[in-house]
């Protein structure tokens, strides 16, 4: 089933517009750091002290989910699609990256990431409109991912999984260690 689903994404969704939009919200580079920056200096700006320390925070969640990511991919040594079907998959924008630097595929580092950002900001924030905001681009980097065939869609599913779980314990730890952060955008 996992095949499949890949399968279909990668081939069944193909068009010039995904592969341009998958291949750039897929990519740390253009997207990843770009947004982040854009969230500490909005935080920081709009909300002073308060917002710099939740802007800081924002740079520590995918830092340590990144770790524990590349963790997991080393203990549990599950290879990308790109390894095992690069024959049955579209290779939109040519070889990736990704499958040239490594071979481990679970969980998603990306799915991880965005995850733990979203989930941790959602809690912190307490905004239902930026939590929708929030959930639909992270659910876009991770279709992004099996698209690009650099995972498969178990790959995704755990790594945000993983994800949510780092972000919303951080999220708790954080507005218990620093309570003011809770109260940032109230």
């Amino acid at each position: 089933m996992d095949v499949e689903l890949l399968i279909w994404i990668n081939q069944g969704w193909a068009n010039p517009w995904f592969d341009t939009f998958f291949i750039w919200i897929s990519e740390k580079y253009t997207f990843s750091f770009p947004l982040l920056a854009i969230l500490v200096l909005y935080f920081g700006i709009k909300y002073g002290k308060p917002g710099w320390m939740l802007g800081l925070l924002i740079l520590l969640v995918p830092a340590l989910a990144d770790f524990i990511g590349s963790l997991l991919k080393d203990f549990f040594l599950h290879p990308r699609p790109c390894f095992e079907y690069s024959q049955l998959l579209r290779k939109p924008g040519g070889i990736s990256k990704a499958c040239l630097l490594s071979t481990g595929g679970m969980p998603s580092n990306h799915a991880i990431n965005f995850f733990a950002v979203f989930t941790f900001l959602s809690v912190v924030l307490q905004r239902w409109p930026l939590t929708i905001v929030f959930i639909s681009l992270s659910i876009l980097v991770g279709i992004s991912r099996i698209y690009l065939a650099n995972h498969f869609p178990s790959q995704v599913f755990v790594g945000a999984l993983i994800g949510a779980i780092l972000g919303y314990t951080f999220a708790w730890l954080s507005v218990k260690c620093w309570p003011f952060l809770g109260n940032i955008m109230r």
